[in-house]
């Protein structure tokens, strides 16, 4: 059960990060491949926050020590979040009212 929560958590971030900027962005190719670096960022950072939160007050120490640590559990939590990310810019075209696709 402890594990469940946070790749609920993270496939759900992985949807609606990049939904969320395909509102604000404008519609296009281009800035299809700019929301999903945007999202890809900004997935990488929430996950390795997340971890820091998981690790609860041995936390804040881990990352003085070794940050470098949260970021290689941010990498290899990719497998979780960027199929989730890259189903959720695919289905982005599909709203698109001014650009075809």
């Amino acid at each position: 059960m402890s594990l469940i929560l946070p790749v609920l958590f993270l496939a759900a971030l992985a949807w609606i990060v990049p939904w969320g900027l395909g509102r604000v962005l404008p519609e296009g190719l281009g800035w299809l491949i700019v929301n999903g670096m945007i999202s890809v960022v900004a997935l990488a950072v929430g996950a390795g926050a997340l971890f820091v939160l998981l690790y609860g007050s041995a936390g804040g120490v881990v990352w003085q020590e070794a940050p470098w640590h949260f970021v290689s559990l941010s990498a290899r939590s990719a497998i979780v979040w960027g199929p989730v990310l890259v189903l959720s810019l695919a289905n982005l075209p599909r709203g698109w009212r001014e650009v075809e696709w």
